[in-house]
C-alpha cells in the first residue's frame, strides 16, 4: 500500500551503500532488506510488536543497548540508597534516649536501624526501576530507562525530611506528598496539559535541551560522585583541575556533615597523581578508539575494562582500599573493608518490611505543600526536558516535535512515581543516562525491557552491581555528552532571539547542576528578548496578532499549521517525484552519505548523516549532604549564606543549601 513516491524513495536507499553508522537512519523498507525478519514465530511477533526492523535495529541491537544503559545507571543501586537511608526512614530512638532529640546523631540502635534501611533501599530502588523500565517498554515502546531520580533524592532527604529526619516533614508524609506528585502527573497527562507544554516549547529550547544535557552528562563524568575526579571544587573559583589522590583531599563540611565535593587545594603539588583518574582518562580513550573503529559495545568494553582492574585489592585503583575510595562504611567498617565484604556476598535479597507502603495522609504543614510544589515543577521539567533530548538523540521526533507514544511516555512518568512512593521511594524519573544504550543503537522498547530485566536480576545481585567505581562509569558520560552536543549545530546562532535563550539553556544546565533551571532560564529570556522585539514592532505598526485555530485540542498559528502540511499537497508530492526520476531540475545536494531526494523528515537528525550522539553512565561516590560542586544561588547574604570550609580559613565561595 506503499505510494509511488515511497517505493521509489525505498529502492534508491536500498540501492545506496551506506555506512554502518548511517543504516539506522534511512527508510522501513531498506532497514528490513538489511535486516531480514526472524523466521521463529515468537521472535517475528516480538519484532512486530516493538517495530524493530521498522526502526532500523536488530535483537541483538536491543540486548546490548539495554545492557550499556543498565551498566551507566547502575549507580543508582548505591548511591540512591545511600541518599535515602540518610533520612533515617521510619527509624525511631529507643525507648532510653527518645526524648533528646540529638539522639539520632549518637545512638547506636538507631546507627543500626539505619543501616538495615539503607540495604532495604537497594531492592527499593532495584523494584522501582524495574518497574518504570517495563512501564516504558511495554507501553511506550521508548529505549528510555527510569529510576529514582538523584536530584530529587537529595532534595527529598536533606531539604524536606532532613538529615536523620531533623527537617520540618516526616518521612512518611514526604512519600504521601510523593504519591500525590506522581497522581497530579497522571492527571495533567491525560487532560493533555503536558503535551501543551511540549508543543509549544520553542524549537531552537528543545534542541538547546539536548546540547545542555550533554554538558551536564559530561560534567557529571568529570567529577567524583559519578566520575574520574578530574574537575573539584576550588576555594577561589568554585572548580578547578583536580585529580588528587584519596590523603591529599580536604572535603567541604556542611553542618558539620562531609559533601563529596573536595579540594585539592591544600596539597597543590597533588594534582593529577591520582592513579583512578588517570584509568579514567584511559578508559575515554579506549571507548572513543573503540567507537572510531565501528565496534559494537564499545561502551560495554570500556566500563568493563576499568571495572575489572578496580575490583582487585591492593592496588593503586581498588574500589575497596581506603587509601584509594574512603567513601561510605557501615556496621564499624571502614568504606573500603565495607565494600569489599558486600561485594564478597555476590547474591543477597533484602525484605521490604521497613519502607514499603510507609505512606501518612493525615499530617499537613506548609512544609509539606512547598515539598510538594517543589518536587512537581522540578520533576515536570526534568522529565519532560529529558523525554525530549532522549527521542530527538535517537531520531525518534518527528519535524512537528512530536514523537511516537508520547501521551503514554509521559503517562508512565507519573505512573512510575506513585508505583515507588508506594515502594519508598522518591521520584522516579527518565535517565539521562539512556543516551547511553541509544548511542549503542537502541531505538525501541526492548531497550527498556532489558533494563528492567537486569535490574531485577540486581535485587539478588546487588553487592556485584552496586561496586562499579565511579571512574569505570564517568568515562562513559563524557563520551555520550560529547556526542549530544551535535545538536546545537542546528540553532540558528546568528538570530540573537535563538542564540542567547539556547545558550543560556544549555550553560545553566551544568553551572546550576540542574536541567530544570536551563529549561527555566532558556524560556524566560526566549520570552522577554523576543516579547520585548515584538512589541516593539507592534508599536511602529510592522507587527500584528496572529491568527489561532485549534487543531488536536490545542490553538495552533494558521500558518504553522499551512507549512506543516505543504509538504502533503499533491503538487508537493508530484515534485518529489519528479526529482527522484531525474525529470526535472536535480535536486540541492544532500549532506554526505545521504541519499539524493530524501525528503526532510527522513534526514539524520541535527544534519548529521546518520550518527547520532551519546552519553554514559555515572557511578557512587558517597553523596552526603551536597553532591554537586555548583549549583543554583542568588540567595541573600545573610542569614542563609555559609562559606564552604574546606580547612580552617573561609574561602570566597558560599553556599545556598541551608535555606534552598
Amino acid at each position: 500500500s506503499c505510494s509511488v513516491r515511497d517505493q521509489k524513495l525505498k529502492m534508491t536507499d536500498a540501492a545506496t551503500p551506506v555506512a554502518e553508522p548511517e543504516r539506522m537512519r534511512q527508510g522501513d523498507v531498506a532497514m528490513e532488506l538489511r535486516h531480514p525478519l526472524p523466521t521463529n514465530p515468537a521472535l517475528l511477533a516480538i519484532s512486530n510488536y516493538f517495530g524493530i526492523n521498522r526502526r532500523g535495529s536488530t535483537f541483538a541491537t536491543e540486548i546490548r543497548a539495554g545492557i550499556t544503559t543498565f551498566l551507566t545507571m547502575s549507580y543508582v543501586l548505591a548511591v540512591n540508597s545511600r541518599i535515602i537511608s540518610e533520612s533515617g526512614g521510619p527509624c525511631e530512638c529507643p525507648a532510653a534516649t527518645i526524648d533528646d532529640p540529638a539522639c539520632v546523631f549518637y545512638d547506636p540502635e538507631y546507627a543500626q536501624c539505619v543501616e538495615e534501611f539503607r540495604r532495604e533501599m537497594v531492592t527499593v530502588t532495584a523494584l522501582s526501576a524495574m518497574v518504570g523500565c517495563f512501564l516504558m517498554g511495554f507501553g511506550a515502546n521508548l529505549p528510555l530507562a527510569l529510576a529514582p531520580g538523584m536530584g530529587m533524592n537529595a532534595y527529598f532527604t536533606y531539604d524536606v525530611v532532613g538529615f536523620h529526619g531533623t527537617g520540618n516533614v516526616k518521612w512518611d508524609v514526604a512519600m504521601a506528598a510523593i504519591f500525590i506528585e506522581g497522581l497530579i502527573f497522571v492527571f495533567l497527562t491525560i487532560t493533555g496539559l503536558r503535551k501543551m507544554l511540549v508543543y509549544y516549547l520553542p524549537e531552537c529550547i528543545k534542541t538547546a535541551m539536548t546540547g545542555g544535557i550533554g554538558l551536564f552528562l559530561a560534567h557529571l563524568g568529570l567529577q567524583t560522585a559519578e566520575g574520574i575526579g578530574l574537575v573539584v571544587a576550588d576555594i577561589a573559583t568554585a572548580i578547578t583541575l583536580g585529580g588528587c589522590p584519596e590523603a591529599n583531599r580536604t572535603y567541604a563540611m556542611y553542618d558539620g556533615l562531609s559533601a563529596d565535593a573536595y579540594t585539592c587545594d591544600n596539597y597543590p603539588g597533588s594534582k593529577m597523581t591520582s592513579a583512578t583518574t588517570y584509568l579514567g582518562i584511559i578508559t575515554v580513550i579506549l571507548i572513543g578508539v573503540l567507537l572510531k573503529r565501528n565496534i559494537k559495545g564499545a561502551i560495554i568494553l570500556g566500563v568493563a575494562f576499568a571495572c575489572i582492574i578496580s575490583w582487585f585489592k591492593n592496588s593503586k585503583v581498588s574500589y575497596f582500599e581506603d587509601d584509594v575510595y574512603a567513601a561510605g562504611g557501615g556496621d564499624g567498617l571502614s568504606g573500603g573493608e565495607y565494600r569489599w565484604r558486600y561485594f564478597k556476598q555476590v547474591v543477597k535479597l533484602e525484605t521490604l518490611e521497613m519502607s514499603a507502603g510507609q505512606m501518612n495522609f493525615s499530617s499537613g504543614s506548609a512544609s509539606l505543600a512547598t515539598a510538594l510544589i517543589t518536587f512537581l515543577y522540578v520533576d515536570l521539567l526534568d522529565t519532560t526536558g529529558t523525554l525530549i533530548a532522549m527521542t530527538k538523540f535517537a531520531g525518534l521526533m518527528d519535524e512537528d516535535g512530536h514523537f511516537e507514544n508520547e501521551n503514554y511516555a509521559f503517562l508512565v512518568d507519573g505512573s512510575a512515581t506513585t508505583i515507588g512512593a508506594c515502594l519508598g521511594s522518591s521520584p522516579v524519573t527518565t535517565f539521562i543516562e539512556s543516551g547511553s544504550g541509544i548511542e549503542e543503537g537502541g531505538r525501541t522498547g526492548l531497550t527498556a525491557l532489558v533494563c528492567g530485566v537486569l535490574y531485577f536480576i540486581s535485587i539478588f545481585f546487588a553487592p556485584i552491581l552496586a561496586s562499579l567505581p565511579p571512574w569505570s562509569t564517568g568515562p562513559a558520560l563524557i563520551v555520550v555528552g560529547s556526542m549530544m552536543m551535535k545538536a546545537v549545530t542546528t540553532i540558528e546562532w546568528g538570530d540573537y532571539g535563538q542564540a542567547i535563550p539556547s545558550f543560556l539553556c544549555i550553560v545553566l544546565m551544568p553551572l546550576t547542576y540542574s536541567i530544570a533551571y536551563g529549561i527555566i532560564g532558556g524560556i524566560l529570556s526566549y520570552v522577554l528578548i523576543n516579547g520585548l522585539d515584538w512589541c516593539i514592532d507592534f508599536a511602529m505598526g510592522r507587527a500584528k496578532f496572529p491568527e489561532f485555530e485549534w487543531q488536536d485540542g490545542m490553538p495552533v498559528p494558521k500558518q504553522d499549521r499551512a507549512s506543516n502540511s505543504s509538504s502533503d499537497t499533491p503538487e508537493a508530492e508530484t515534485k518529489a517525484d519528479a526529482k527522484i526520476d531525474g525529470s526535472e531540475s536535480v535536486a540541492p545536494m544532500a549532506p554526505m552519505g545521504v541519499p539524493p531526494g530524501m525528503p526532510p523528515h527522513m534526514m539524520p537528525p541535527m544534519g548529521q548523516p546518520g550518527q547520532m550522539p551519546m552519553m554514559p553512565g555515572q557511578m557512587p561516590a558517597q553523596p552526603y549532604m551536597a553532591p554537586a560542586m555548583n549549583t543554583l544561588a542568588g540567595g541573600p547574604p545573610a542569614p542563609g549564606l555559609q562559606s564552604a570550609q574546606p580547612s580552617n580559613p573561609s574561602s570566597g565561595d558560599w553556599s545556598c543549601n541551608h535555606k534552598p
